[in-house]
């Protein structure tokens, strides 16, 4: 062999080489092959890194939603897998539109681990071949078809979400306001209406029927946002137009210059009565320091605020002799128990400490027991009762009569000058003191007033009805005063170091400043 032809071997081999391992790209199809070919549930694109076939296209909300605890739901359960567990751990026939087995209950995939998209949207092979076929799976809204919504894993002893909420005065929104027939209700009586007022978008849901309630997805969002619990905005932030509780339970907290007897009055005030701000008529020399009511439930001793008391937790013993959990979402700071501890869906039970769960109050810390909590509970309520009746005592009909059908200051005034509530000559300190009686009234006596017995904000709601009955004597002079009893409780509630008061020329009382 000459020196040349063995070069040319060489070269011969080197461009072989070069020809074998030369790399080629080849496009891979955006959307897998369904491992469930019947359902057409794609599931993941790649279940390593919990990336959605859906996210291929709907990138931001993939990045929202792997946040999320659903994105983690298949590694949350316990080794080995329970049959029983993994049906809401996967994606399957449970909560969407599949009428019959389908996806990890047909194929046990990978691709099926966790909660996704099509968990809620139903499958979605068709949409994702043909995105322009104008057919996207759409998912449930409502919570009355329990195979098909968010009831279906969200429900049942293990958490009893559904069953909570259908038992709160959420389940009535609709038929509390007849929204369908009022445009200015709607935001915060049906659900569609709400989302949109929320976040500025119109929803897009499957059903009808869920539009007509505040359901889960009014207040969590499915694909995730940064606040607790996939909530829709925070709980924690004590501003009235941020908090998601009080952006509903705000409305009509002051009364308009043209407000008469007949006027409905304040509606929905929970939130500016919680932060002891924009709440009521407020009668001349009256102001309440919020942030100098450190004890106050609106305070930071209470960091989540509504939901501190209103959204709480607790186990209890079942009738069968297992635990239930309840997940505070019948919106109860203090529900009617069963002799198990187990919630009731009757609210009529005594105010006591044993017809009643107390462990919102009792496990912030800052009340010692049930005793003591329902104690001081009631202790409040007949203290705002004696101010209410001094005020107002209505015979029963829900409408201000004169005296002596009705009792204290409020019917007197209008036994002798009823032009005072014809809205006609301004706001007058009858028509500011109807308000804020109505307002701060039992829920029984009026179904639109803040309904706390008082405990939203005590120095509120005594500070405020206290110079309320002293604007009152002052501007009616024929009044009555106020009864020994009652002075009593004015002292005590406008000395508080929260409220200062320079009481009007001839109220009876002393200055607090």
């Amino acid at each position: 062999m000459t020196r040349r032809t063995h070069a040319s071997r060489w070269i011969l081999a080197a461009l072989l080489l070069g020809a074998c391992t030369k790399t080629e790209y080849v496009e891979r199809d955006p959307v897998n092959p369904p491992p469930d070919a019947a359902s057409g549930f794609v599931g993941y694109y790649d279940s390593d890194t919990k990336l959605t076939t859906c996210g291929n296209c709907h990138s931001s909300t993939q990045a929202a939603w792997v946040q999320t605890a659903h994105a983690g739901a298949w590694d949350a359960l316990p080794t080995p897998q329970g049959a029983n567990c993994v049906g809401c751990h996967t994606v399957n026939e449970k909560g969407n539109a599949a009428t019959g087995p389908a996806g990890y209950s047909v194929v046990q995939d990978a691709a099926y681990h966790d909660v996704q998209c099509e968990s809620c949207h139903s499958p979605g092979y068709a949409h994702a071949t043909t995105p322009d076929a104008g057919t996207p799976p759409l998912a449930n809204m409502g919570m009355y078809d329990a195979t098909a919504t968010c009831a279906s894993c969200h429900s049942g002893g293990h958490h009893p979400f559904a069953e909570q909420w259908a038992a709160s005065g959420h389940n009535d929104s609709a038929g509390m306001a007849s929204p369908a027939s009022n445009p200015s209700c709607v935001g915060c009586h049906e659900g569609k209406a709400a989302i949109q007022r929320f976040t500025g978008q119109t929803s897009r849901y499957r059903d009808s029927v869920g539009t007509k309630t505040i359901v889960c997805t009014v207040c969590h969002d499915p694909h995730g946002s940064p606040n607790t619990a996939q909530l829709r905005a925070p709980i924690d932030v004590p501003d009235v137009t941020v908090n998601l509780c009080m952006r509903c339970h705000l409305r009509n907290s002051t009364p308009s210059s043209s407000y008469t007897r007949n006027s409905r009055g304040a509606h929905s005030a929970q939130g500016p009565v919680l932060m002891g701000e924009g709440a009521g008529w407020m009668p001349p020399g009256f102001f309440f320091d919020s942030a100098g009511a450190y004890s106050s439930h609106g305070s930071s001793l209470n960091p989540k605020l509504c939901a501190g008391c209103h959204v709480v937790a607790f186990s209890a013993n079942d009738s069968a002799g297992g635990t239930f959990n309840s997940t505070g979402h019948n919106f109860r700071p203090n529900p009617c128990v069963d002799g198990g501890g187990v919630p009731q869906a009757d609210n009529s039970c005594a105010y006591n400490s044993t017809a009643r769960n107390w462990s919102s109050c009792t496990n912030a810390g800052c009340h010692a027991s049930a005793s003591v909590v329902a104690n001081l509970f009631n202790t409040e309520r007949t203290t705002v009762a004696a101010l209410l009746n001094t005020l107002w005592k209505d015979n029963g009909n829900d409408t201000l009569n004169a005296f002596p059908t009705d009792s204290g200051l409020l019917a007197e005034v209008y036994a002798a000058s009823p032009g005072e509530f014809n809205g006609s000559n301004g706001l007058t300190t009858a028509e500011g003191a109807l308000f804020n009686t109505t307002m701060l009234a039992e829920k029984t006596l009026y179904d639109h007033s803040d309904g706390s017995y008082g405990v939203h904000n005590p120095f509120y709601y005594e500070g405020l009805l206290s110079a309320t009955i002293a604007a009152m004597n002052a501007a009616y002079p024929s009044t009555r005063p106020p009864s020994a009893e009652v002075r009593a409780i004015m002292d005590r509630a406008l000395a508080r170091p929260a409220v200062r008061y320079t009481p009007p020329a001839g109220s009876r009382i002393a200055a607090h400043r």
